[in-house]
């Protein structure tokens, strides 16, 4: 009788069949498959600080001050992807503190509202356990969505709950924030999911280092693929009168790291302008000022991104009765004495801000 000998399986084999047929890839594949994320721009200035953006299937932590931006910047992410161009995703805010209103709703430019869902405890104190598991149904059956948690600084695990811990150290909240972290680490990037991290500065009560930390303990920084920190909070103001009406806020943001690239370390500041989020059109102008684009010589400011292009500007030459051939007619047109005429001027043509958008990208992208 013939001996029958059993061909062992390889090791890739082996995993496929006991494991199924895609828990080994090339290292090609798992390239590709991060190279092709899609990335969710925030604003002019961050996105270049950020590499582009925030990246879908990513974890994302913002850490200030109350009051300081990060809400109003998350819900400017929000609005952004829910535009069709980035996948019209499901929007999911975890109303943990309780004080989203009407102010932050109606404070972002082209937040679409009526399709944002809010998960929040009407009548009494949720556990941080509650609220996570709302969030891990959600990443599980919402691939897309943008989840964010407003803030991981205000959750109070069951225990805590229970024994009445009150102040910034409440030892339960680390462990369930670092099994949560461990349990979704690798379903958020396959799900394509955002989760923004909003939290707190706290007292340092460990006596080294910093005077203030993040709140929520350390794993959720190992876990974040981006980390954002507002490093310092200005006023925005029309000019620099005493009396000058504040419009907005100035954010300095420090890029502690960011899954898109980016500059780590680096910084970016963002304009807050009330009433309409993030200033995209302020950024744009400020880019523009530091890298030469709009040349600026004391209080004047003259745009070359629209003088060497006189084939998109052709329209307001006509509109002015210029000819496109006398420079020093040209020269005048586009060469204004203060910011707010440049940027009346810009406004008063739209597609200047188009023109200075794709040169700005030329330069930086």
């Amino acid at each position: 009788m013939a001996k029958v000998i059993k061909k062992e399986l390889s090791i890739f084999d082996t995993l496929v069949k006991k494991y199924g047929e895609d828990v080994v890839k090339s290292g090609r594949e798992v390239f590709e498959e991060i190279s092709n994320r899609q990335i969710i721009p925030v604003s002019p200035c961050l996105d270049y600080a950020l590499g582009g953006g925030i990246q879908e299937g990513s974890w994302v932590q913002m850490i200030g001050d109350p009051k300081s931006g990060k809400t109003t910047t998350a819900l400017q992410i929000a609005a952004n992807a829910q535009k069709e161009e980035y996948g019209a995703r499901d929007i999911w805010y975890i109303n943990v503190e309780g004080r989203l209103n009407r102010k932050n709703l109606e404070g972002v430019d082209g937040l679409q509202v009526d399709k944002i869902n809010v998960f929040e405890s009407p009548t009494e104190t949720l556990s941080a356990e509650k609220y996570l598991g709302a969030i891990e149904r959600i990443v599980k059956e919402c691939p897309g969505a943008v989840i964010i948690i407003d803030s991981v600084s205000s959750m109070i695990a069951q225990k805590d709950l229970d024994e009445e811990v009150r102040g910034d150290y409440r030892p339960g909240l680390q462990k369930i924030l670092s099994n949560f972290t461990k349990k979704l680490g690798a379903v958020v990037p396959k799900q394509g999911v955002i989760i923004i991290m909003i939290t707190h500065y706290i007292s340092n009560i460990s006596g080294y280092g910093k005077k203030k930390v993040a709140d929520g303990g350390v794993k959720i920084q190992y876990q974040a693929d981006t980390i954002l920190e507002i490093s310092r909070v200005q006023p925005w103001k029309l000019d620099d009168k005493a009396d000058a009406q504040q419009v907005g806020q100035c954010i300095l943001w420090k890029v502690v790291t960011s899954s898109a690239g980016g500059f780590t370390g680096g910084g970016a500041i963002s304009w807050l302008r009330y009433g309409v989020g993030l200033d995209k059109k302020q950024e744009l102008f400020s880019q523009a000022v530091d890298f030469d684009i709009i040349e600026q010589a004391g209080a004047w400011y003259t745009c070359h991104f629209a003088i060497d292009n006189p084939a998109a500007i052709a329209g307001i030459l006509t509109e002015k009765g210029v000819d496109p051939i006398d420079e020093s007619a040209v020269l005048k047109i586009f060469k204004f004495q203060g910011q707010a005429r440049l940027l009346e001027f810009m406004n008063e043509h739209p597609r200047l801000w188009d023109l200075l958008d794709k040169a700005l990208r030329e330069v930086l992208y």
